[in-house]
């Protein structure tokens, strides 16, 4: 007696991943969680700021080849903060450098690229105090590369303040009616009998 085989269910998955998305939930998850328990929160800004960059970043090269059919010329020859530049041109959005939101963006690229190409550096520091005043309390004080002093929860805020102010100009910019910002994907299962 032969047995018969059972039936096949075949799968077929697709998902669209918006990177940017995911990284910019991550920054808001790590910001969030160093309000509730202040123990480690270091860590939790500079992940915070860390993820906040790479999220901009991504969302450039989300829109980027929305706005140019070149863009995949642009993509590994140009920094982010000059894919930004690009794009608001293109856009005729206005961003002074020296002032937020852009001003800020610019801060959180050079913190990004310290930590991305980060390497051992000696830190010193010479100061004079009066043998009266407290000097010992200032001996046990750590000395900071300037990318740790940025790590604060302020800068942790301000950060996705700003980037979220840049974003929604460029989205608005661009028109797109397809691209839901800041929309974690879209996702589709479907399965047959087969």
């Amino acid at each position: 007696m032969t047995t018969q085989k059972p039936p096949k269910v075949q799968i077929l998955k697709e998902r669209t991943v918006n990177t940017y998305s995911d990284l910019w939930h991550g920054s808001g998850v790590l910001l969030q969680l160093s309000q509730e328990d202040p123990k480690g929160s270091y860590w939790l800004w500079m992940g915070s700021l860390i993820l906040a960059a790479f999220s901009i970043e991504a969302y450039l090269n989300h829109i980027g080849p929305k706005i140019f059919a070149s863009w995949h010329i642009f993509k590994k020859v140009v920094s982010p903060e000059g894919k930004l530049d690009i794009i608001c041109k293109e856009l005729n959005i206005k961003l002074p450098k020296d002032k937020r939101p852009r001003q800020t963006v610019r801060e959180l690229f050079k913190f990004r690229n310290k930590l991305a190409h980060g390497m051992t550096i000696p830190i010193k520091e010479e100061s004079f105090c009066d043998v009266n005043q407290h000097w010992y309390n200032y001996m046990g004080k750590k000395l900071l590369a300037t990318w740790e002093s940025y790590c604060t929860e302020e800068n942790a805020k301000r950060e996705r303040e700003d980037i979220k102010q840049v974003v929604e100009r460029i989205h608005e910019s661009a028109k797109l009616t397809d691209d839901h910002l800041f929309s974690l994907g879209f996702s589709v299962a479907t399965a047959s009998l087969k």
